[in-house]
Parts: C-alpha cells; structure tokens; sequence
C-alpha cells in the first residue's frame, strides 16, 4: 500500500499541511519537526507521486485567512469554532495559513480595528460576524476592493458586496419560535418578553420581528410586552429579567433569543416564577434545563456546520479561486425538546 502523506502526518502527530511543507522545504516549519517527518518518511518508504506534486506545486501558493467572530461570552460559538478548526485543518495542505480574532458584545470600534489588523497580516479573505452598522458595511466593500473578500457566518449584513452567507434563514427561525409560543397556549391572552443580545447583530434583529409578525398575526392574543437586548451578557441578562419579572406579574412566558439565557433563566429560578421559556441553540446550560423541564424546547441551526461551510467556502475561494454557487448557504432550523437529547 503507497504511504501518503496524511499516515506521515499521524505518525508524526503534525497537519499533512506542514508535511507537505517539510517534504518540499517550504518555509513555516521548524527545523527539529522537518527532520523529523523526512526521517519518518524515509522509515515508511515514502515515494512522492510526481504527477501529483507538479500540480501541488502549481495549486499550494500560500494564502492567509483572517476569522473574527463575536464569541467571547457566547457559548453557541463553541461549535461554530469547532467547525472553523476543522475546515482550517482540512485546507492546511493546500498551503492555507490562518489568524483568528474574537471579540465580545458589538462595538464597531472593536470590529473595525480588528478588520484593520487583518490588513495589517496581510490576509488574503475574510470569515466573520459582522456587527450591523453602516461602518462595517463600508468596510467590507473598502475591503473587497483592495481584493479581499468576505464570508459572513451566522449573522449578516446588506449591501455590503460580501461573497456570501452561511447560516440559517433567520427571520424563519423566529417564526418557529412563535409557533412554539402558540402550541403551548391553550387559546387564552398571555403576556410574553422576548430577550435578545443586541439588534446590532442582524441575526438577533431579524429573529425577533420573525417571532413578533408570527404571533400577531397566527396568535394575536399573545402580546409580547418588551423586548431587552443583553449584549451577551449573563450578568446583564440577570439583572434585567429580574427587573422585569418585578414590573410584570403578569408574564406568562420569556423567549430568549440570543446569548445571555444562562443569567436569565437563573433570575427567574431565583424569583421562583412559573413563566414558560423557549430558547435558541443548544448550549449546556439549555441542554440541562431541557432536562429539568425548566425550558420547553430550543430552535438549533446547526452551528458546527456555519463555522465548517463558511472556511471552506472562503479556502475554495482561495485556493483555487472558486466563487461558491450560492450566494445563501443556508443551515437547518431544528426543534428540539427534552425527548430528542
């Protein structure tokens, strides 16, 4: 059986990026780890296919891309990185160098000086979150025409001239999100809040008017009486429900939105009130009250698959400078309940 290099590389415990690198003295490899995988490779009787390494050698041009998410105190992104790590690995052979930035809330100020840095890296394309402001529009288009195309991942923009989007139909999540509010209304008024991270991320602006036009016009008699931004946070989210349930004793329900749910859900444990709560995405804290009864059902939209779809969107762009075919990459809406975890 011919040894490739990807048994070099697990036997090594090294990317097959950096073997290919090792093998055909490219540079970005330390020397100690060079010797090493061409020692290993000589043990395993490794033959360079020469068909294969003249078209590598025309396709391995070394391109950076810059990922900069929102993430910071927002555990839903745990799997969209876990999918970012994958696609990145994937395309290390391919000569795909990459720098990641997090940040937390949305502060254009913050974004915009990170974007910056990208340029400073000289990274070839773009993966983030935007934060939804005309700044960051104009960013993106600044950054596309100096060549630098951008992929947005579970939140977007308009008008920006990005390359494209992954991420669920976002509005529609919000519809099944009202659905769910109405299934578990018997027919009588109720008075719900919606609590969401910030409308400066598009994907929370436009879940939350999915889930006001769906109520008000399939389930009128449900009201929804405020709407609280977060910013992420659980600490604000805490105090801002308990603030809430204080004001409104007659609140039947909460549905959290966005990133913030932890400290939410524990005011309303604290002040020991019956109120129903759907949420959105499937962190630990909801898969634990999920169990507990304590939150109906959650709205998931694959997460793991935006971070891995939008890399490797980018990487094809990249590397062989194939535009994808869709302009919305768009995930599966998914309801999940006590009984499917």
């Amino acid at each position: 059986m011919r040894v490739t290099i990807k048994k070099i590389a697990e036997v090594a415990g090294v990317s097959r990026g950096t073997v290919d690198r090792a093998l055909n003295e490219r540079s970005g490899v330390k020397p100690e780890v060079a010797e090493r995988v061409k020692k290993i490779a000589r043990d395993l009787g490794y033959k360079p296919n020469p068909a294969a390494k003249a078209l590598a050698d025309k396709r391995y041009v070394n391109k950076k891309m810059g990922i900069l998410l929102n993430s910071e105190g927002n555990p839903f992104f745990d799997e969209v990185i876990k999918g970012v790590t994958a696609a990145l690995s994937s395309l290390e052979e391919f000569g795909m160098e990459s720098v990641m930035r997090t940040m937390k809330g949305y502060s254009v100020k913050t974004q915009l000086s990170l974007l910056e840095e990208f340029e400073k890296e000289q990274v070839n394309g773009i993966v983030m979150t935007p934060v939804n402001s005309q700044e960051i529009v104009d960013k993106i288009k600044e950054l596309k025409s100096k060549g630098i195309e951008v992929v947005t991942v579970n939140s977007d923009v308009v008008d920006s001239g990005r390359m494209a989007y992954v991420g669920c139909k976002i509005q529609k999540s919000g519809s099944v999100a009202a659905g769910l509010i109405g299934m578990m209304n018997c027919g009588e008024e109720e008075r719900y809040a919606i609590i969401g991270s910030s409308v400066k991320n598009l994907a929370v602006k436009r879940r939350i008017q999915g889930i006001v036009d769906t109520l008000a016009q399939d389930y009128s008699w449900i009201t929804v009486t405020d709407i609280l931004e977060t910013e992420d946070s659980d600490e604000i989210a805490y105090q801002k429900v308990s603030e809430l349930l204080d004001r409104r004793k007659d609140l039947s329900g909460i549905c959290f939105a966005g990133a913030g749910h932890e400290g939410g859900i524990k005011a309303i444990l604290d002040k020991k009130r019956k109120i129903k709560m759907v949420a959105f995405d499937l962190t630990d804290a909801i898969r634990k009250y999920l169990k507990s009864d304590v939150v109906t059902a959650t709205i998931c939209q694959e997460p793991y698959k935006q971070g891995y779809e939008a890399v490797d969107i980018m990487g094809k762009y990249l590397i062989w400078n194939q535009k994808p075919e869709k302009e919305l990459n768009l995930t599966e809406i998914s309801i999940v309940t006590k009984y499917s975890i």
